[in-house]
């Protein structure tokens, strides 16, 4: 298992000549509560005083509050998976609309560069997943947060998590059997480091199309794991939603024909395929 004075060592070298990794600045961290809540507790120390956030990454080597949607827990042991947060100054809301559609693909080109088959898909919303006997299982995940202010722009925060290795996997923090990493996947073996700045790379990448929807819906559509026709259960706040998978609208809402009508969902969650 790399150890954090290791990891921010290869995070320099691995760095050191490579084009499209983002904003120069960039913060590795032994240990947070979360990455997305240190991004946005800077953010709000900037606003106190009067200043527009710097765009900045953030790395961190172990988290012990980790979230992904909702109220759910991302694990995050140090050494096991790339942990990281983006500040992303924006100049209006309107670009927000495509910024998850283009995260997602990002990271998941990413992956599949790493994986054999190029296997790596997309489970609406913020899903990284790996299908695999007769079951998907997932490898990474996506939480992104924003403060709009009317006529000001705003500020996103990018956050992402993504499985490496079983390292340090114990007890609460070890894998569901609905999840798996890279190692597991039989994917290349490449350094943490390595693995961080190819993600960021992807994302960055795709950073380049934001406000672009036709772009960003149509890779999100080449990308997913869920076909036409196809029976999802989704979680809608407090209740369950059944019926048959009709696309990604150009909006990037999930549509879903159900008791005879389509509904387009913007706030879901696929919890059955």
């Amino acid at each position: 298992m790399e150890d954090f004075d290791q990891f921010v060592r290869e995070l320099e070298r691995a760095r050191q000549g490579r084009e499209g990794t983002g904003p120069d600045s960039w913060v590795a961290l032994a240990n947070v509560p979360s990455t997305n809540r240190l991004a946005r507790r800077i953010i709000s120390d900037y606003e106190n005083d009067g200043l527009d956030a710097v765009p900045a990454w953030f790395l961190a080597f172990g988290q012990s509050a980790g979230r992904g949607r909702g109220e759910n827990r991302w694990a995050s042991p140090r050494g096991a998976g790339v942990y990281a947060s983006r500040i992303l100054p924006l100049p209006g809301a309107e670009k927000l609309q495509t910024l998850p559609l283009l995260v997602g693909v990002g990271l998941c080109r990413a992956l599949s560069g790493l994986l054999p088959g190029a296997s790596c898909r997309l489970k609406w919303p913020n899903d990284l997943v790996v299908p695999g006997n007769g079951a998907a299982r997932k490898i990474g995940g996506i939480l992104i947060e924003a403060v709009v202010r009317p006529g000001e722009g705003a500020v996103a925060v990018v956050g992402f998590g993504v499985n490496r290795g079983d390292d340090g996997r114990e007890g609460d923090e070890g894998l569901p059997p609905t999840a798996t990493t890279l190692a597991r996947a039989g994917g290349s073996e490449v350094s943490l480091a390595e693995l961080a700045w190819r993600l960021i790379e992807g994302v960055e990448r795709e950073l380049a199309h934001l406000g672009e929807a036709e772009y960003a819906a149509t890779s999100y559509r080449e990308l997913a794991i869920h076909q036409p026709g196809d029976r999802l259960a989704l979680r809608v706040g407090d209740q369950r939603l059944e019926g048959t998978f009709a696309g990604i609208d150009d909006r990037g809402r999930l549509l879903l024909e159900s008791g005879g009508e389509r509904r387009a969902l913007a706030a879901a969650e696929v919890i059955e395929q």
